[in-house]
């Protein structure tokens, strides 16, 4: 587990300014819940639900990003989460349900869209329920979301072209709906740029 730039780099700078997030979305997890983390980066959130879940697994396709992860859970000695380096688009390694929480935050606005649909699939049949937070779709004005968007284009790339997608295809509210589920609950947080939803599976109007 050796050290690594990239995942450094978040630690310190992007890790930080996401705190307040990723503690809404820990306090959703009942105790003792086992939960998986789709795209976990360097395991913060995964971490931070791990003190109250029963276990946690992170996955992420970033070997830097595990070793990151796996280094601070090492650091912090705990010992109820685990760090897998994976495809989150093919989980065919965990069978149906086999977790009670499935969560993603700020994962989904990176992927091409094709791909985000893939990992919400999976999502949905890994797990009983399912908690995404990521950007709000329109982003409110102000402050905050000026920054948000000028994070996203200094990262440039694909990163930039699918945040720029995600946007204008309505952000979750399409794509949830693309992967066969709709959003039960939404909070907003930092100043309306940033959305915690609930996802279930659509039901079929029998009308």
């Amino acid at each position: 587990m050796g050290f690594s730039v990239q995942g450094f780099f978040y630690q310190v700078f992007i890790d930080p300014l996401i705190n307040g997030l990723r503690r809404s979305v820990a306090s959703m997890i009942l105790p003792d819940e086992k939960v998986i983390d789709v795209a976990c980066g360097t395991g913060a959130l995964s971490l931070a639900m791990a003190r109250h879940a029963g276990h946690v697994t992170g996955i992420d396709l970033s070997e830097e990003m595990i070793s990151t992860a796996r280094r601070t859970a090492q650091k912090r000695q705990s010992s109820n989460v685990t760090f897998v380096l994976l495809d989150a688009t093919d989980l065919s390694c965990y069978s149906d349900n086999s977790f009670d929480v499935a969560v993603s935050t700020l994962a989904m606005h990176q992927f091409d869209p094709e791909t985000g649909v893939k990992v919400l699939m999976e999502m949905r049949r890994i797990s009983k329920r399912i908690i995404i937070a990521d950007y709000n779709c329109p982003l409110r004005s102000g402050p905050a979301a000026f920054l948000a968007r000028s994070i996203e284009r200094a990262a440039r790339g694909d990163h930039y072209r699918n945040f720029r997608k995600y946007m204008a295809r309505d952000g979750l509210n399409r794509l949830a709906a693309e992967a066969g589920l709709t959003i039960t609950s939404r909070v907003e947080r930092g100043e309306g740029v940033f959305l915690i939803a609930g996802l279930a599976l659509m039901v079929a109007d029998g009308n």
